[in-house]
């Protein structure tokens, strides 16, 4: 288990920002190995005015580029260097629930194999008891000086 600290630190280093960052709480690190985290939605987020007007549900997108920057956190939290990133490289997610804010999104990532710069990850996002996302995604690493 990763410490707080740590935890913090390794969120820092995502190459993403508010209002971009969709890991609103990360509980457990262990660096390549697995995460879990929480993604917060209110129902305020900008993309909802034009997201189903009306009857708002998180674009499934959205829960996607979550779960790929939850298994960038995993992916790069070991990797010495503070310019190592990772970029989503490919994702395969079944949608068999939809989420309708508010909602408090729990995000899972588990890394299954990593070959050279290639990490591939079993992912799963839930909410309310019940999955809204599952599938595998593979990050690409770049460390410090290659693209």
């Amino acid at each position: 288990m990763t410490p707080t600290s740590a935890i913090s630190a390794a969120l820092e280093r995502l190459p993403h920002a508010p209002p971009f960052r969709f890991v609103s709480e990360v509980i457990v690190l262990e660096p390549g190995v697995r995460a879990e985290g929480l993604w917060v939605v209110s129902g305020t987020e900008d993309f909802f005015r034009g997201h189903f007007p009306g009857e708002p549900i998180v674009p499934g997108v959205l829960i996607g580029e979550a779960l790929a920057q939850l298994a960038g956190l995993v992916a790069i939290a070991g990797v010495a260097g503070p310019t190592s990133r990772g970029r989503l490289a490919r994702i395969d997610l079944k949608f068999p629930a939809a989420v309708v804010p508010p909602a408090s999104v729990g995000l899972r990532a588990e890394l299954t194999r990593a070959m050279d710069r290639m990490a591939l990850f079993d992912v799963a996002a839930s909410h309310d008891s019940r999955t809204v996302a599952i599938g595998q995604l593979v990050i690409a690493i770049s460390r410090e000086g290659s693209p």
